[in-house]
């Protein structure tokens, strides 16, 4: 009976780790150009005059700063809050990590050019 149970911990152990380094290989690197807004308002808030807004949304109704990326039509919401306030109402360029719709941020600067706009 304890061969079995120690067999199938072994298996079960096994079968998680598969699935972690499976994950951890579906996050992808990437560098994004877009506008800093908010979860709530998305494309329509990508521009001049929003910076507030945004950040009302991010800090008293719920919502999550990200970046928009009006080349591919998506928003991915910011790992870090305290990363993206400062850079809230501005056109950033972004590096690092897409986990489904969140990018963890690993470097975050004003971009010297505007966004590429919608293929």
């Amino acid at each position: 009976m304890k061969k079995i149970s120690v067999l199938t911990v072994c298996a079960l152990v096994l079968g998680l780790a598969t699935v972690s380094m499976v994950s951890a290989a579906d996050a992808k690197a990437t560098t994004i150009t877009g506008y800093v807004t908010d979860s709530h308002c998305k494309d329509m808030g990508a521009k001049e005059g929003h910076k507030d807004c945004a950040l009302k949304c991010a800090h008293e109704k719920g919502g999550k700063l990200g970046v928009w990326d009006a080349a591919n039509s998506k928003f991915y919401a910011f790992d870090d809050l305290k990363k993206a306030e400062e850079f809230a109402g501005s056109t950033v360029t972004v590096t690092g990590t897409v986990e489904g719709e969140t990018l963890k941020v690993a470097s975050i600067a004003k971009a010297e050019a505007k966004p590429p706009e919608k293929k």
